[in-house]
């Protein structure tokens, strides 16, 4: 797992790369960046609402992410609760929606796009792998976009 240290000098690449670039689709770039800097993440995307539902936007995954998804899962709880999910262990999460059985612990974070609600989502194959500084880098990108 990396340290604390290793971890922060990757997120402050992707920031200065995120802040430097002048891709149109910044969600795209995003997703990319973040999911191939680090090796235990299976999926990093957005999901937006759409009426009763969240659809998947851009993302980076091993495989197909689940879409349309209902509300019950950690995506929408982050976005009905307008807070931070960190899930330390999936299975522990009741109404987690299983789209990859890879899937260990996963990190939520709602914003918002023109009045749109969005989630960043992403997914780890270890337990317990986001912590304070995720949360703290990745809600850095969000401002970004």
């Amino acid at each position: 797992m990396l340290t604390s240290k290793n971890k922060e000098k990757i997120y402050i690449k992707c920031i200065e790369s995120v802040k430097s670039t002048s891709k149109s689709n910044k969600l795209k770039f995003i997703s990319k960046l973040l999911f191939e800097s680090f090796d235990s993440w299976i999926f990093c995307g957005f999901y937006f609402q759409e009426n009763d539902k969240l659809l998947v936007s851009e993302y980076s995954a091993n495989k197909i992410p689940c879409s349309p998804i209902e509300f019950n899962g950690v995506c929408g709880t982050a976005i009905l609760k307008n807070k931070i999910l960190n899930i330390e262990d999936v299975n522990t999460f009741q109404g987690h929606i299983v789209c990859d059985n890879d899937s260990k612990s996963e990190l939520c974070i709602p914003f918002d796009i023109d009045d749109i609600k969005f989630v960043l989502d992403v997914d780890s194959n270890i337990y317990n792998a986001f912590c304070d500084i995720d949360e703290k880098y990745l809600v850095k990108i969000i401002k970004e976009i």
